[in-house]
């Protein structure tokens, strides 16, 4: 009896391998690229026990190795506009693959807003036409479209079984976090860019407050927050946040975005009574002087309540003791998520002829040779990566503070570190929603329209872009 177990186990683990090679884990020879992504072996499942033999079903990286294609072809890459880090990492990657060759195809030199609009059309066109570079920047794309079009190649299985993509050197809750909750990735980020939040230390210690439970803070709760700060002084060059009535309310949107529109379902709540009352709340916070849209702040001693800033520099000045700002952190939504922005990931054409070799470019972008490079102006994803940017930023701006500096290059360091592992989400909400939502609210608080004209018309062309 257990020869005869021992001799079914050898047998599961035959099948296992044919099976594997059945499903495409092993790349055919056509000229080094496979016409699909590579996939997981779905092999033997191996729940069945067998203890006397003790046969373990083997881990799938384990199992399936992986394999680099034969580097030889040509990839092209799509972008609104080239940044040295690209052009750079092109130019290394055919020198280091000679028979290579990488064209970066960028549109212009600068991103003006009727250029974002042009290349969308130009970029939908070649898709529409099957003419699209192999690897498409993401920066300004509308993300979510496209992957439910099928634009975008979900990246999951070559992410899993990349060798060096791992926790050791990688960020990996930053690397997937677009993943889609059936598990497909569709775009990779190359750095994090995030925005942060502080408040006053000065206002915030006259409030006495709790403050315990400011972390993971998000907008609307904060901004709720400041706002008691700001009545709390007697002072009337106190303020909210330095931030126009859009702006303010581009936030509160973002914060609460599923309340509003739901991507998912392509519904449309902007004509609710709760959106209408968001407008004219921000109205009245102007209207009152929480946003200080008339004065001249050259020329007084003034106070924000609360601060937005963006990673890099919100890490530094947070060390600043006497900078007035505390409890620096990245923002959250109102879900509880630390998300990134989508413009700097990037994506495989799902029509692309060359998906192997475009992966490549992407693994070598990820790579800590370039990875390290000083035109990254953002947190990396490599943790290696990430300690550059570490050691140039803080350099450039204690420099940018006559040489005193706050704190230390490694408390800088941990500071942006601790952040990135705080990242579990991406925003991958289309640009042109929240480009309609701010041309709309403009009008409103410029006093061209009402605002429930301005929730009716949102509502309207926000189901035409869905529609589309």
């Amino acid at each position: 009896m257990r020869k005869e177990r021992s001799l079914l186990a050898v047998l599961l683990i035959v099948v296992s391998v044919l099976c594997g090679c059945a499903n495409g884990t092993v790349p055919e020879d056509n000229g080094g690229q496979s016409n699909a992504p590579m996939q997981e072996s779905s092999g033997a499942s191996g729940t069945e026990e067998h203890p006397e033999t003790e046969v373990k079903t083997p881990d799938v990286q384990e199992a399936v190795p992986y394999v680099q294609p034969e580097m030889k072809g040509e990839i092209t890459i799509s972008c609104l506009y080239a940044e040295e880090f690209l052009n750079t990492a092109a130019e290394q990657f055919m020198k280091l693959y000679p028979d290579v060759k990488v064209t970066v195809n960028s549109y212009k030199e600068s991103a003006s807003e009727s250029t974002v609009e042009d290349y969308r059309t130009y970029l939908n066109t070649k898709i529409m036409t099957g003419k699209a570079e192999d690897i498409l920047f993401t920066s300004f794309l509308p993300i979510t479209k496209y992957s439910e079009m099928g634009v975008f190649e979900d990246l999951s299985g070559y992410i899993q079984k990349t060798p060096e993509l791992n926790d050791e050197n990688y960020f990996m809750n930053v690397l997937q976090a677009a993943k889609e909750d059936s598990g497909e990735i569709y775009i990779v980020p190359y750095m994090a860019r995030f925005d942060t939040f502080a408040f006053s230390a000065e206002l915030l210690q006259r409030h006495g407050g709790n403050e315990s439970d400011l972390q993971g803070i998000h907008f609307g709760k904060a901004m709720d927050l400041a706002k008691q700060l700001v009545d709390e002084m007697d002072k009337n060059n106190v303020f909210l946040i330095q931030m126009n009535e859009v702006s303010y309310a581009h936030y509160l949107i973002k914060d609460s975005i599923g309340q509003f529109i739901d991507g998912s379902t392509k519904k449309v709540s902007l004509d609710s009574p709760e959106y209408i009352a968001l407008l004219e709340s921000v109205r009245a916070l102007s209207e009152n002087g929480y946003f200080g849209s008339d004065v001249d702040f050259y020329n007084m001693e003034y106070y924000f309540a609360a601060e937005c800033d963006y990673d890099v520099q919100a890490a530094y000045y947070s060390m600043d003791t006497k900078n007035g700002a505390n409890h620096c952190m990245p923002l959250t939504d109102a879900e509880g998520r630390t998300l990134i922005k989508s413009n700097s990931c990037v994506a495989i054409n799902s029509a692309s002829a060359s998906k192997d070799l475009a992966w490549e470019f992407i693994r070598y972008l990820l790579s800590d040779e370039v990875q390290i490079f000083p035109s990254f102006h953002g947190p990396t994803v490599s943790r290696k990566g990430l300690e550059a940017v570490a050691e140039r930023y803080y350099a450039f701006y204690k420099e940018g503070n006559g040489g005193a500096g706050f704190g230390s290059e490694a408390e800088y360091k941990a500071i942006l570190e601790s952040w990135m592992e705080q990242i579990n989400g991406c925003d991958t909400l289309d640009g042109a929603i929240m480009d309609l939502v701010d041309e709309e609210n403009s009008k409103y608080f410029s006093g061209q329209q009402t605002a429930e004209d301005t929730a009716k018309r949102l509502k309207r062309q926000l189901e035409q872009y869905f529609n589309e």
